[in-house]
């Protein structure tokens, strides 16, 4: 779907249209710069900017340790770790609103998506692969054609894929004998149940491009398909016009069925939300997970991208949806990662998890000569205490422990009591964290 400059301005969005310099080429009443976690849409040589609400700037400066947590141990690996590593680092930056890296080639989408076929998968891993082409964000590509692979293998018993190569089209391919699997899921977090494909939709909107679900290729075998280089507008967007869906990008067609000349229905959010705008010419209005705006020819109804605080969330379920490519990180950075994501998962109002003394005990015992702990591991008669992972983070801004019978404290040094990662614990007016 082509949009004009003053259909940009019409958009039900803070947003803007933008070129390769940063330069606004138009945007809407609302846009006052794209702010933390703004999500970008390429669109041929420019980029639509959406504005979203920001998380905390402790939520944004925990999260960034965290991701530059994962950088760092991506650096100290080499060979397949290392490439597996470097897959989560870029899938977890893009989910959080970060850019989607640099280029790379489509041979290197190659080599990463089978180190994470292997990874998290059974299956034997094929490839038929042309000249190399340059891709951008190689990393993400091949982490939406390792979740395409997992699907194979999970919905549709597939013992074995082919990854084939033209130019920058990668199909998975596999042997089938029923009907297509049925692919269910959306971008925004509150729509689906799981993390994979609703994240697949999400990377190539980033990089532009396009998942074609499972479609048989006529020889027994299905492919599941992500096609690069289109750089059409990924934002679920539709033109609502005397009733009827008049023009809509393909991205609202996946997140809604409903394809140009669809009818709004009676009694259906869409209709509602057109109702809605109606009411109020030329303002936004939201709703039902649409946001809509009544403008001069048309009403115009998007799938607004999540939050930033939503898609903190969805960092630490991508953490632990794709594990297994962190199986190999050496200590301290993995404790480092856990306890990160722990805490952020605790600021965004998850409980802390609290681990039996027995465990306990024994694990930070094991940490205490990669984090060097001031006083030694304390014993004390408490049933258990917060994660050992926690402690690790913490245990650098710590002046030692404190017992108490079945009390335990940790000292906050008076340098550290802004640390980010200390002010989710830590009370206000105290100098010491509970952690048991």
């Amino acid at each position: 779907m082509n949009l004009t400059l003053a259909e940009i301005a019409e958009l039900p969005l803070a947003a803007a249209l933008v070129d390769a310099a940063g330069a606004v080429i138009a945007r809407t009443p609302e846009w006052d710069g794209p702010g933390p976690g703004a999500v970008s849409y390429p669109v041929r040589s420019v980029r639509l900017v959406v504005r979203t609400q920001p998380a905390s700037a402790h939520c944004d400066e925990l999260l960034s340790r965290l991701l530059d947590a994962i950088d760092d141990a991506a650096l100290g690996l080499t060979g397949t770790q290392a490439q597996r590593v470097r897959m989560l680092a870029g899938s977890l930056r893009l989910v959080a609103g970060r850019e989607p890296g640099g280029w790379g080639t489509s041979d290197d989408v190659v080599d990463l998506a089978r180190a994470g076929i292997t990874a998290r998968t059974g299956l034997s891993v094929d490839t038929v692969a042309g000249s190399p082409r340059p891709v951008l964000g190689p990393e993400i590509a091949a982490l939406v054609l390792v979740q395409l692979a997992v699907n194979a293998e999970r919905h549709d018993a597939a013992t074995a894929i082919r990854l084939e190569v033209d130019r920058t089209t990668f199909r998975v391919v596999w042997r089938h004998a029923g009907a297509s699997p049925r692919v269910a899921t959306a971008r925004r977090r509150a729509e689906r149940d799981r993390w994979g494909l609703g994240f697949a939709r999400i990377a190539a909107d980033a990089i532009g491009g396009t998942v074609y679900p499972p479609r048989a290729t006529g020889d027994g075998a299905l492919a599941a398909t992500l096609e690069l280089g289109i750089r059409r507008l990924a934002l679920p967007l539709a033109a609502v016009r005397d009733g009827r869906v008049s023009r809509a990008t393909r991205s609202w067609d996946e997140e809604t069925g409903l394809a140009p000349g669809s009818p709004t229905g009676s009694g259906t959010k869409l209709e509602t939300i057109e109702a809605a705008a109606a009411s109020v010419p030329g303002c936004i209005v939201v709703d039902g997970g649409f946001s809509a705006r009544a403008g001069l020819r048309a009403h115009w109804v998007a799938v607004p991208p999540d939050d930033s605080t939503v898609r903190a969330r969805e960092v630490i379920t991508g953490l632990i949806h794709e594990r297994a490519l962190s199986d190999h990180i050496e200590e301290p950075a993995r404790s480092n990662i856990g306890g990160l994501a722990l805490l952020l998962a605790t600021l965004l109002g998850e409980p802390m998890p609290r681990i039996p003394i027995g465990a306990w005990s024994r694990r930070l015992e094991a940490l205490r000569p990669v984090l060097a702990i001031a006083g030694g591991v304390p014993a004390f008669d408490g049933v258990g205490a917060i994660d050992p992972q926690v402690v690790a983070v913490l245990a650098p801004s710590g002046a030692g422990f404190e017992v108490d019978g079945d009390r335990l404290w940790l000292r906050v040094r008076d340098d550290c009591r802004n640390d980010a990662a200390v002010r989710v614990l830590l009370r206000p007016g105290e100098n010491r964290i509970p952690l048991g």
